[in-house]
């Protein structure tokens, strides 16, 4: 009895001293191609200042916009990035400002960034820097599918898209199901006609 006594005390007291944050989210995953020389590059994620003032809204918490600062020196449970990759200088195109996040890279020339499920626009972008080259890369008309947003660049090239998606045309499904549908028939007379 004291044991459950116990738990119970313990559980309840880690849910007044803890607020757990569970938000849908999708995953935007950018991957680099045909890089080569293998050159050395940053890549930064770009947050427009309307998707920060969503996430603030979203995370309920009591914060205004103030640029970079507003995600470094707080904490914003819908955006998880770690503070020191978080760039002081902000990024502006049309008079629109963007605060630069640096991605660390994970494997296979991958990065990933987790973005809010109910966030109506596609406006966040990359921004790939190094000493030969300072491109942004927009992904507006860009799809999710299946909680996933990917992104393919080819280095080379400066060129951006969606990976290709191998799409079986229905005529073949139907196909491939009467070939097997004859298949199984098949089978089950052979499987009858040698009892």
């Amino acid at each position: 009895m004291k044991k459950i006594v116990t738990i119970l005390i313990i559980c309840i007291t880690i849910f007044m001293f803890e607020s757990v944050y569970a938000f849908d989210t999708y995953e935007l995953e950018f991957k680099v191609l045909n890089n080569k020389k293998e050159e050395k590059f940053d890549l930064y994620l770009l947050l427009p200042t309307e998707y920060i003032e969503f996430a603030i809204r979203e995370a309920n918490v009591n914060l205004n916009y103030e640029g970079a600062n507003t995600i470094k020196e707080n904490v914003i449970p819908t955006i998880s990035v770690k503070k020191e990759n978080i760039q002081n200088q902000v990024y502006t195109e049309k008079e629109k400002e963007y605060v630069q996040i640096r991605l660390p890279k994970e494997e296979g020339n991958t990065y990933v960034f987790d973005v809010l499920e109910n966030y109506p626009k596609m406006d966040i972008k990359y921004r790939i820097k190094n000493i030969q080259k300072d491109y942004i890369v927009h992904i507006d008309n860009f799809k999710i599918e299946q909680g996933k947003c990917e992104v393919e660049y080819d280095y080379a090239r400066d060129i951006v898209k969606q990976p290709d998606k191998k799409i079986i045309p229905v005529g073949v499904k139907i196909l491939v199901g009467i070939l097997i549908i004859i298949i199984v028939v098949g089978w089950i007379a052979h499987v009858k006609g040698k009892r």
